[in-house]
């Protein structure tokens, strides 16, 4: 193997119960193979640090790194990092004719941030997305959202979705179900673009009318923390209890036996979101991995995967009537539970196995000699 080696750049916290700080360490995996190259990450987070520190510190330690460094390189993969960040590795890759690749992932919207435009975060999403983006750079897209977006602007993107964990077999996760109750599944802390609220307020609809025939598992925040989070849903508190197993922060180790325990997970995502238009959720690709349908509504991509009463069901409008009539399908076609797991395992194996990838990042441009 070449000494030469590829850098991915990022100032992400290094979690791996989060999405993005998995993205990355499969993206790198994927490079690795793709172009037989040693892959290296250089994280500039630092947890003593403010998050506005954390940027202006960015591009002091990127050039501290660089100017360290005794290999040649090959290729520099950027992540999360600022405007100026971007800028300084872009100039240093043209000089040197480096190839430069960009991963982007978020269109951030004003609906979800507390002072909307005038959120920093968001602002910086932006000129990211829209100024530090150049032409000699070629963009790793989340979605088709964001292929379609640069190709308007003459730079090439290639689309890798969220991407599974190849190398672990969830047959085994394909069982029969015949007579149980119905197990369904939000894993996730819950953001305002989940409609964690609007699942929920469903639920309490679809119990009146199914009691004892189901029970909705939420993996991410824990009972006092979600009616905190939900305020207007404490009146129904002692219903919601009656179903709802509240499992609270859940390291990813421990999600996996929960997804087995379930029948389906549900996305449910506002479509008005530019958030919700440009991401796609790891939570879809994850659940399928795990060979359990999902129910949800078409929001960004979802609608190339997702297949109507084959590995999942397709929730027509954002609605809560919409939502109903599909939860309620899945309780009266239990039956077919065992079926939609194999279909939901294969479709994961099919999109979203790196190894479907890897002729598409090379076709890119060599970077391998």
């Amino acid at each position: 193997m070449s000494k030469n080696k590829i850098i991915f750049f990022t100032r992400n916290k290094p979690d791996d119960t989060l999405a993005q700080y998995q993205r990355i360490q499969k993206l790198m995996s994927l490079f690795h193979t793709a172009f037989n190259k040693d892959v290296v990450l250089f994280n500039t987070y630092d947890e003593n640090l403010s998050h506005t520190k954390q940027i202006t510190k960015s591009k002091k330690k990127i050039k501290q790194y660089l100017k360290a460094i005794k290999y040649k390189i090959e290729a520099i993969v950027i992540d999360v990092l600022d405007p100026w960040s971007i800028a300084y590795l872009n100039r240093y890759a043209l000089k040197r004719n480096i190839k430069v690749y960009i991963d982007i992932v978020e269109y951030a919207d004003p609906k979800e941030k507390k002072v909307g435009y005038l959120s920093p975060s968001l602002y910086l999403n932006h000129k990211v997305i829209k100024r530090s983006v150049k032409k000699n750079m070629t963009v790793i897209a989340i979605s088709s959202f964001f292929t379609a977006y640069y190709d308007k602007k003459g730079i090439k993107s290639i689309l890798i979705p969220n991407l599974i964990n190849e190398e672990d077999d969830y047959s085994k996760n394909v069982k029969k179900k015949l007579t149980d109750k119905v197990h369904f599944i939000f894993a996730g802390y819950p953001q305002k673009k989940d409609a964690l609220d609007m699942i929920m307020s469903t639920m309490i609809l679809l119990n009146k009318q199914y009691p004892d025939h189901f029970c909705f598992h939420i993996a991410g925040l824990n009972e006092d923390e979600f009616f905190t989070k939900y305020k207007k849903l404490n009146k129904y508190r002692k219903e919601i209890q009656s179903f709802t197993a509240f499992h609270g922060f859940v390291r990813r180790e421990a999600i996996k036996s929960l997804y087995y325990k379930s029948d389906y997970s549900i996305i449910f995502r506002d479509p008005s979101l530019k958030v919700c238009q440009s991401g796609f959720p790891t939570k879809f690709s994850e659940s399928l991995s795990f060979a359990r349908p999902v129910i949800s509504n078409l929001t960004s991509d979802i609608g190339l995967y997702l297949t109507n009463k084959m590995n999942g069901y397709v929730v027509e409008s954002f609605t809560k009537e919409a939502l109903l009539t599909k939860l309620k399908l899945a309780i009266e076609k239990k039956n077919n539970r065992s079926e939609m797991f194999k279909n939901a395992y294969k479709c994961a194996k099919r999109f979203f196995s790196p190894s479907m990838y890897i002729e598409r990042l090379k076709g890119t441009e060599d970077v391998s000699k």
